[in-house]
């Protein structure tokens, strides 16, 4: 049976939500039957020494990882899972991997999982728009991802979950394998130069920007050997510097899934133990946040709450910055609390009700984008059902974490589309992908996109030529490179059409969503496999709007 459900090397390091079809089936039999095996062994007394050494040696056996991996993750994750299990002895493997896998071949049946926001549908008030010419600039920079640990000419071939780093060279002979000066297209992060020339570029260069939304993700992906106290040095380090460097200018940031520790791990506000809390993650956050003026005191009790805030930069204009990691999927809490972490949503419902009747026009910050599967299918339900009520006062969303180049086009429950998600892209090159920033240009008068550039370098040029710095560029502004006449959600839903059956337009979107990076652009991907990446801009009836576009 091992052998069988055993995982093909070349998907131990892919998202497991993404596997289809048999490797799908697998990975949702092979979660039910060691945590069946487990939840059985622990409620009949099993030590938690001898189920950490049973998961790392099945781990191995089932080809999930290497064991020096299987061993790191499952040490610091394992006291979360047994004290979520010993508190809910009810808690199955069946609701446990549909939660974590959530598919047709692992599908969650669980009516507790199942829950609702009270929503007041009233459409009557009316947002109006200033009388203004005025524009601001924002600056997006998301997912650094810096690595302490990056080795110039270490392994980038390590078969580890992220390369390039120290202790993994193993005697390398082959060049190629060698992992580059501004780092590489391979499973790697990004080391502290690239990510200093890149602060410098974009200070250099923009020094007319308004403020800076920072969308998360300053750790890296060495899931298997974070540590709380080498995450805090960190965080500290990145924010110190980014404060120091940009002065005055006002950041508004959110968090990361990669900035607790473990990743991805959000605990309610009431657990409390040492071992198991993520206070000291918001504490840490509103400390530094408030602390370097770039938020005011008001916040400090909702990101203590859950990291989430709100904040009124300009008479008229709300920025809401959420925490959506706690929705994520491998938040292992959510088999604990899984209604409304932290009354996250409550809360926005509830800002939102006040930003109607103060006729505020409104930014969403979040780290994880609701037009990825990566969210728990509940609360994302829930999140679009508050959106959709205020979607005539929501003007744009700003995210990060998939590090692609991409949009989302919010569309109401009458399938008209009301509101654009921004994705920032990446600093990291993790994987293959290159550098890149964005430019956004707001019109004060209701606080829409009117245009944004990107901004990247590309990564093989620059690692050939490492005594110069890398050469940042423009590589397009939105508007010119589609041929815009604005970035309304209208004009946006339009352009959609227009690229499912245009092939240049079809091709533009596809090499601006890997930022031109030929490692990702040489794989095989024909005219009906484009048409899935415009599907994915789609947030709302997906399987009739997507039908309609392929077809």
């Amino acid at each position: 049976m091992i052998n069988f459900l055993k995982i093909p090397t070349e998907l131990q390091n892919s998202d497991w939500r993404s596997f289809s079809a048999n490797s799908s089936t697998k990975i949702c039999i092979i979660c039910k039957i060691i945590l069946t095996t487990f939840i059985n062994s622990r409620h009949k007394g099993m030590s938690e020494e001898d189920i950490r050494n049973n998961v790392i040696n099945l781990c191995v056996l089932l080809n999930i990882q290497t064991e020096r991996v299987c061993k790191g993750f499952i040490e610091s994750n394992l006291p979360i899972i047994l004290y979520i299990i010993d508190s809910k002895p009810n808690l199955t493997a069946n609701t446990i991997c549909g939660v974590v896998l959530e598919s047709k071949s692992c599908p969650l049946n669980d009516s507790k999982f199942d829950w609702n926001i009270d929503i007041n549908n009233n459409f009557n008030i009316t947002i109006t728009e200033n009388e203004t010419q005025e524009q601001i600039k924002i600056l997006q920079i998301t997912d650094l991802h810096y690595d302490l640990l990056y080795e110039i000419n270490g392994n980038a071939n390590c078969g580890e979950p992220v390369c390039c780093r120290k202790n993994q060279n193993k005697n390398i002979s082959d060049i190629s394998s060698f992992a580059g000066f501004w780092g590489d297209y391979r499973s790697c992060d990004t080391p502290w130069h690239a990510i200093i020339d890149a602060l410098h570029h974009m200070k250099d260069t923009h020094q007319d920007i308004d403020f800076i939304y920072f969308t998360g993700d300053i750790i890296d992906h060495g899931v298997w050997e974070t540590s709380k106290e080498g995450n805090i040095q960190s965080l500290i380090k990145m924010y110190d510097y980014i404060h120091n460097l940009f002065n005055n200018t006002i950041i508004y940031p959110v968090l990361g899934n990669h900035e607790p520790h473990p990743l991805n791990q959000f605990a309610p506000k009431n657990i409390t133990q040492v071992n198991l809390t993520t206070n000291w993650l918001y504490k840490l956050m509103a400390d530094l946040w408030i602390g370097y003026g770039w938020l005011p005191e008001s916040t400090r009790s909702t990101i203590l709450q859950g990291g989430y805030y709100t904040v009124i930069p300009k008479k008229g204009f709300r920025i809401i910055a959420l925490n959506s990691n706690v929705c994520y999927s491998y938040n292992w809490w959510l088999w604990y609390n899984p209604k409304d972490p932290d009354n996250q949503l409550q809360w926005l419902l509830n800002i939102l009700s006040e930003a109607e009747k103060n006729n505020e026009f409104v930014h969403i910050l979040s780290h994880i984008p609701f037009n990825s599967n990566s969210c728990f299918k509940t609360w994302k339900r829930e999140y679009l059902r508050i959106i959709d009520r205020f979607s005539h006062l929501i003007k744009a969303e700003f995210n990060g974490h998939t590090h692609k180049d991409e949009i989302a086009i919010f569309y109401n429950s009458d399938n008209k589309p009301k509101h654009i998600g921004w994705n920032g892209g990446s600093i990291t090159t993790y994987s293959k992908l290159n550098p890149n920033y964005k430019i956004y240009i707001v019109n004060c008068s209701n606080y829409a996109v009117i245009d944004y550039q990107n901004w990247m370098y590309d990564l093989s040029f620059a690692n050939k030529n490492i005594h110069v710095r890398p050469i940042w560029y423009k590589s397009y502004s939105f508007k010119e490179e589609y041929n815009l006449i604005d970035l309304s959600a209208k004009s946006l839903s339009d352009w959609l059409s227009i690229a499912a059956k245009n092939e240049t337009l079809l091709n533009k979107y596809y090499r601006n969503f890997y930022k031109q990076a030929e490692p990702s652009l040489q794989e095989n991907c024909n005219l009906n496999c484009k048409k899935q990446y415009l599907c994915n801009i789609i947030v709302g009836s997906k399987t009739k709007l997507c039908n309609i576009l392929i077809n």
